[in-house]
């Protein structure tokens, strides 16, 4: 009797066993599958632009798995550019974030944009936002991007009477507009894209070094000394 019952919880062990692995394999399975997926809609992305739309079809057969596929894992083509934007914004994020650790405020910010979008962020995000996407996060990390500019406010760099959630979006939409109209506006000014970057980091390197001032001293001195409207008047 002892024997059998050994036998038995030997079979349910193995059982258990044999199901964990399946379980295994199959969530190793659909990883994968979502990272095929992911890979191909980013490569197509690249190939054919932003706005041409993605080919479920072109994505399906491009990762080897069904058309269906795509619905099961991700349940719409919004959601399918969604998850690449997270997946490929979080993998370089900690790279991004190490390379800007320790530096001031200005070298900080100047580093974002002589760094190329890569990864196309700002032109993925955009085209969600095309599309009809009430929920893309135009300014991700923000608690953490919002931290930093207060310890640039302790540290010196940044007047406190400067509001700094204005701050942080107007770089925000600076620099994602500058990301996806690069070559364009290089093509327009017949200049180099890398030509132009140093100059439009000239420009940068005023405006960010100017926070450290109070907002009244940022405006220019010609405004600061015309007259008076009544003064303007008498003459």
């Amino acid at each position: 009797m002892a024997g059998h019952l050994a036998s038995q919880a030997g079979e349910v062990e193995r059982d258990l066993m044999a199901t964990k692995t399946m379980d295994t394999k199959t969530t190793r399975s659909r990883a994968e599958t979502e990272r095929r997926l992911i890979d191909v809609a980013l490569d197509l992305i690249r190939r054919d632009g932003v706005l041409a739309g993605l080919n479920l079809r072109e994505v399906a057969d491009g990762a080897g798995v069904n058309r269906g596929n795509i619905y099961h894992y991700f349940g719409s083509r919004r959601e399918l550019l969604r998850a690449a934007i997270s997946r490929r914004f979080d993998a370089l994020a900690e790279s991004i974030i190490a390379g800007r650790r320790g530096r001031r405020f200005v070298e900080r910010r100047l580093r974002t944009f002589r760094s190329p979008d890569k990864i196309h962020d700002s032109q993925l995000r955009a085209l969600l936002v095309i599309d009809g996407d009430e929920t893309v996060d135009p300014m991700p990390r923000f608690e953490a991007a919002l931290s930093g500019l207060r310890q640039d406010v302790i540290d010196g760099d940044i007047d406190r009477a400067h509001d700094l959630e204005a701050l942080h979006v107007a770089l925000s939409s600076l620099l994602r507009g500058y990301q996806i109209f690069r070559e364009p506006y290089a093509k327009r000014i017949e200049a180099a894209p890398k030509a132009l970057d140093k100059r439009v980091v000239a420009i940068v390197r005023t405006w960010l070094e100017a926070m450290a001032q109070p907002p009244e001293a940022s405006r220019s001195p010609q405004a600061n000394r015309l007259p008076p409207a009544s003064r303007r008047k008498g003459k």
